[in-house]
């Protein structure tokens, strides 16, 4: 999951380094996201720790 993150932030880096802005900020805003709700995922997690 963690490697779809990073794919989308470098093809944002790519478009903007071409000028397609539009589609940059469009990859940006799904990579944070799914980044938003991966965080969710693992800090709402239950710890399974027996004490």
């Amino acid at each position: 999951m963690m490697s779809l993150l990073f794919l989308l932030l470098l093809a944002a880096m790519v478009c903007g380094f071409f000028g397609k802005k539009t589609i940059a900020y469009g990859f940006f805003a799904v990579s944070v996201i799914i980044g938003l709700y991966w965080f969710n995922h693992h800090a709402t997690d239950p710890l399974s720790i027996l004490l």
